[in-house]
């Protein structure tokens, strides 16, 4: 009872404030994680650049407009988390109150969210921030991934200890177990290429010179010429708003184009002012299923892929 009574005044005093409180950070969670979701989503979509822009700058103000209300915000739920060293060595120590792991993902949720957030806001002016962009995002999928796991298993061992009475040492294995989940994931994060490398356009060459010679026995290397020759035809298949590649990248590959579809600025295409071009596997992959299937209306066979990086390494 000499513990029962004091508590009660003190939840009846918090209860008005949490009615409205609660609901309200339900909602900026929402928000958060919706317009997370749709722009990644929509990121290499063109025909969804607007629904991406949207929700990128949705996910934008809401990191910034919970960062202006928490560094006002005295109480909880809308005081920031300010995780320390010392407050998690005397946890470790006590296992009393609660786990500052949660701190710790709640600041790297803001970090790379909010970076993420910011990077997309500028890439729609400087193209050179799109790898940037990419590689800060999925380092926030790391995070909210890690944040999600952390936070179901933490309240599924909450849920434990009040019906079962565990001891509070049980509550420690969460901890380590989230600490065991986030730290590979944040090591293992994604980083964007920060420059090209002729040896790895060349490792792509030759994957593409074997598709090619595996498709046509006759296959005698590719040819420059011809991949300017799908740079600057206007084809009839593809999306009318692209019906060559120069819709986008001009007519001259080493100047920077622009997406005729968003308005965004497109890096030069030419290796010799844009040297990162045709560097990255899965880039390359993901870019020629796209624009192959914009600009021709089909996929792009292996000899076309090699003849255009060809063209482009020449300019």
């Amino acid at each position: 009872m000499t513990r029962a009574t004091p508590s009660r005044p003190r939840d009846t005093a918090r209860r008005p404030s949490f009615r409205i409180a609660l609901p309200a950070m339900r909602a900026w969670h929402a928000v958060i994680a919706g317009g997370f979701l749709v722009a990644w989503l929509t990121g290499d979509n063109d025909d969804f650049y607007m629904m991406h822009q949207v929700a990128g700058y949705t996910v934008l103000v809401a990191v910034a407009a919970r960062l202006l209300v928490g560094l006002f915000a005295t109480k909880m739920p809308w005081r920031l988390p300010r995780p320390s060293l010392a407050g998690t060595r005397r946890w470790l120590a006590e296992r009393r109150g609660r786990n500052p792991l949660f701190g710790w993902l709640a600041v790297a949720l803001f970090a790379t969210v909010g970076a993420s957030a910011g990077s997309g806001m500028a890439a729609h002016w400087l193209p050179s921030v799109e790898d940037l962009h990419g590689g800060l995002t999925d380092a926030a999928l790391w995070v909210i991934g890690a944040h999600v796991a952390f936070v179901v298993y933490m309240f599924a061992g909450l849920r434990r200890m009040l019906t079962q009475r565990l001891r509070p040492a049980t509550v420690s294995a969460g901890m380590l177990f989230a600490a065991a989940v986030a730290a590979p994931l944040a090591l293992t994060a994604p980083t964007p290429a920060l420059a090209g490398d002729a040896e790895d356009r060349q490792a792509i060459l030759d994957t593409l010179a074997e598709e090619a010679r595996a498709a046509d026995p006759a296959f005698n290397g590719f040819d420059a010429a011809a991949g300017e020759t799908l740079f600057r035809t206007r084809w009839a298949g593809g999306d009318e708003r692209t019906p060559s590649c120069t819709a986008c990248h001009t007519e001259d590959p080493r100047a920077t184009g622009r997406n005729a579809k968003t308005g965004r600025p497109i890096e030069p295409v030419a290796v010799s002012v844009n040297p990162d071009r045709f560097t990255d596997p899965d880039e390359v992959a993901k870019q020629f299923h796209r624009d192959c299937d914009e600009v021709l209306g089909r996929e792009c066979t292996a000899q076309e892929k090699g003849d255009y990086i060809t063209f482009m390494m020449g300019q």
